[in-house]
């Protein structure tokens, strides 16, 4: 179980946020010039995208996987750019083979995804979707489910800016959560191999990335898919990528992923995870939203100190095939119950109008000599 952060093969995708249909093919043409891959077509999306699986292996455990459920949460697809090259080349799964076989779906919203947006054409919430089923995407992905009948599945998701280790000041990189089977948040046998699973994937990531691991309340939701597929009595493990400072792409946490996706296959191939301790799980602190992406301290305006707080909002812009990344105005007042990921104090806010949450940032801070917002985008000095 190789620790590494840097990509391990070329890269198959763009180094970009706005991963659609389109760049899916790449993965999907990779994984039929293989020899270890087969690639399928099991349906299409709401508009007529092709939805593919591909997948390795031919043993009795069987893996399940998906990403981009959520059209706007790319990281695990560029987790799998690497992972699905692993499957092809590293002689460590080789070995494995016969002992498990995995199925992966890259991009089960693409429909969400062309908009870079959460739920698909229809405005439907996919991961909200598990019981009625009224989504094309779940129809085609609960078919291939129950003809692969899985004994593993891993849930794929990104996760805002805005969750904390716990109530560290310390950004969330990757957080994880073993869902609860009904209101009472048991501890079914499902449940308990999710966590055992989570809790032996802990220490090689935390050899990567110290400190930067939470793990999701256990709230029961029913109509969310992880809750419905522990009370099916699939053992499953939600990934949510998160932020690292200065890592817009989130690069750290799509390594993370993929290192931890081939800890997983060997952890389940040779049952190692049966050995691990239910405890370790609930020592991964529980997430906090105690983070903002910038927080200007004790600023002026109109005779006025307050704190301001700002977050990161990516919007597609078509002209150039590529997001935005402007600041919206989320909090003003004393936030001194936050932390800004970046963090600036006092000085005088300049603007014409009057300042407001959820706007984008029309301002400028000491004259522009420090920040200068026009539409939300943070104008160069």
């Amino acid at each position: 179980m190789g620790i590494q952060i840097d990509n391990r093969y070329p890269k198959l995708l763009p180094a970009s946020r706005w991963i659609r249909h389109k760049h899916i093919e790449a993965l999907i043409s990779y994984a039929e010039r293989s020899k270890n891959l087969i690639t399928s077509k099991i349906g299409e999306s709401e508009e007529g995208r092709t939805l593919h699986t591909i997948r390795w292996g031919r043993g009795d455990k069987r893996l399940f996987i998906w990403t981009q459920m959520h059209g706007n949460e790319p990281t695990a697809s560029h987790a799998l750019d690497q992972f699905i090259q692993d499957l092809e080349h590293n002689p460590e799964l080789q070995v494995l083979k016969d002992k498990i076989q995995i199925a992966i779906i890259p991009l089960l919203n693409p429909d969400g995804a062309e908009r870079f947006q959460r739920r698909n054409a229809l405005g439907i919430d996919l991961n909200r979707d598990a019981v009625a089923r009224s989504s094309k995407e779940m129809k085609v992905f609960f078919r291939f489910m129950e003809n692969f009948n899985p004994t593993w599945a891993f849930n794929m998701h990104d996760q805002r800016n805005i969750f904390s280790v716990g109530a560290q000041d310390i950004c969330a990189s990757l957080s994880f959560l073993a869902a609860s089977p009904d209101e009472n948040r048991s501890i079914s046998l499902e449940r308990k191999a999710s966590m055992q699973l989570i809790s032996a994937l802990m220490p090689n990531l935390e050899a990567q990335l110290s400190g930067h691991f939470g793990r999701y309340t256990d709230e029961f939701y029913p109509k969310a898919l992880g809750d419905n597929l522990m009370k099916m009595g699939i053992p499953n493990i939600l990934f949510e990528a998160g932020y690292f400072p200065n890592d817009d792409l989130r690069t750290k946490a799509s390594a993370l992923i993929s290192n931890a996706l081939i800890d997983s296959v060997q952890l389940i191939a040779e049952d190692k995870w049966q050995f691990v301790d239910t405890e370790n799980y609930f020592l991964i602190p529980e997430n906090k939203q105690k983070l903002r992406d910038l927080i200007l301290r004790a600023v002026k305006f109109r005779n006025c100190k307050m704190d301001l707080a700002l977050m990161k909002k990516e919007i597609p812009n078509p002209d150039r095939d590529e997001l935005d990344l402007v600041y919206e105005l989320v909090d003003i007042g004393d936030l001194s119950h936050l932390k800004g990921i970046t963090e600036k104090e006092g000085g005088q806010i300049n603007s014409l109008k009057d300042i407001n949450i959820n706007q984008l940032a029309n301002f400028s801070l000491d004259d522009g000599q420090l920040y200068n917002f026009k539409d939300g985008v943070l104008q160069p000095l």
